[in-house]
């Protein structure tokens, strides 16, 4: 009988598995886009449970649990480790036929050697058998790490993070994994939001001088960039959930920048001319440090207004966006490209009509 999700999972031919087995499940991993903790790694932190591991701010499976109608409690709230862990157990067996099913028995296989499937009948074993195998040193931080053969991790950074945690891990000379950061720089150009006031005032405090200018802003950005380069930042990360781009001058930029200051509303030409400035900055900025530039494009985000309040952005409630792309992105790569100026850039679309 064959095994449950067993080596050859998932290929499908004689070809698939040749591939993988001889080439592709020998090469190491190089994550250049990933939401891990460097603060993690640099502690090279202990997970308590498998809770903590597991469902520990996965919003993804925080998605799940709420399709399947399980009390926020059991997922965000302050019910127990314990509790929350047999909600997930309970609502994997509605996830079969999602990456969510596929992951979550591919890591107990690989990591806990558990081959049975996880549900509400296996649950308290399997709690069991991955707590007692948390405590052993096998499953810290950095050697759950290399025992994935990661070679090299990009986090996501905010460019006012001072990046200590990078420069702890970058001493260790007995981790292999190089751990670097990856510029965000979204708080700088997304002006329409409420977050951008509050961040140049973190900017300021990072810089050390008053940003009252456009000017002033693109000099502190330079400054960030060249000190994100300095622990080894190879790449940026950028979310245009909508695209919108004029192509703009920094005079241009500034007059909606003063604008913004005196509490004046903000038309959409208004915010695609500071994106407009802002963005053709950083292509320009990243171009001449050979760096690349991720762009993820069609999030709409924090549909629901009162969760988003309760707890925050990037907790389970963002959808796809249906926004055209296409001519506001054109503009842009166009504009780098004409002053040879556009660094190698890497595209993610949640919408499928945008693939193409």
């Amino acid at each position: 009988m064959k095994a449950f999700m067993d080596d050859n999972f998932l290929l499908g031919n004689d070809i698939a598995v040749r591939l993988y087995h001889d080439h592709a499940k020998k090469m190491p991993i190089y994550d250049y886009h990933c939401h891990l903790s460097a603060k993690e790694i640099a502690e090279d932190k202990k997970y308590r449970n498998i809770t903590e591991l597991w469902l520990g701010g996965d919003h993804y499976k925080w998605r799940a649990l709420r399709s399947n109608g399980v009390d926020e409690a059991l997922i965000t709230g302050d019910a127990g480790d314990k509790e929350k862990f047999l909600a997930w157990a309970e609502t994997i067996p509605y996830t079969l036929g999602n990456p969510l099913y596929h992951w979550t028995h591919l890591e107990l296989q690989r990591y806990f050697g558990i081959r049975k499937t996880l549900s509400p009948a296996t649950a308290d074993e399997i709690w069991n058998t991955c707590n007692e195998k948390l405590k052993e040193e096998a499953f810290s931080a950095k050697s759950l790490i290399r025992r994935s053969d990661v070679k090299v991790i990009c986090t996501t950074d905010d460019p006012v993070d001072d990046l200590r945690h990078h420069a702890v891990i970058a001493q260790d000379r007995d981790f292999g994994t190089k751990v670097l950061p990856t510029f965000r720089p979204d708080k700088s150009f997304n002006i329409d939001q409420p977050t951008f006031e509050p961040w140049l005032e973190s900017l300021e405090a990072c810089v050390g001088f008053p940003i009252d200018s456009v000017s002033a802003l693109l000099k502190a950005l330079e400054l960030r960039i060249d000190h994100f380069h300095a622990h080894g930042c190879r790449i940026s990360d950028h979310a245009l959930d909508v695209v919108q781009y004029l192509t703009a001058d920094e005079a241009a930029a500034q007059t909606v920048f003063e604008k913004k200051r005196e509490g004046g509303p903000l038309s959409p030409q208004d915010v695609a001319t500071f994106k407009g400035c802002l963005l053709h900055f950083l292509g320009t900025a990243y171009a001449k440090r050979g760096w690349a530039m991720q762009i993820h494009i069609g999030a709409l985000r924090n549909n629901n207004r009162r969760m988003h309040e309760k707890l925050g952005p990037d907790t389970g409630f963002d959808s796809i966006h249906d926004e055209n792309v296409a001519a506001p992105l054109s503009r842009f790569l166009g504009d780098l490209d004409a002053q040879d100026a556009l660094p190698k850039t890497i595209l993610y679309v949640l919408n499928p009509k945008d693939n193409y």
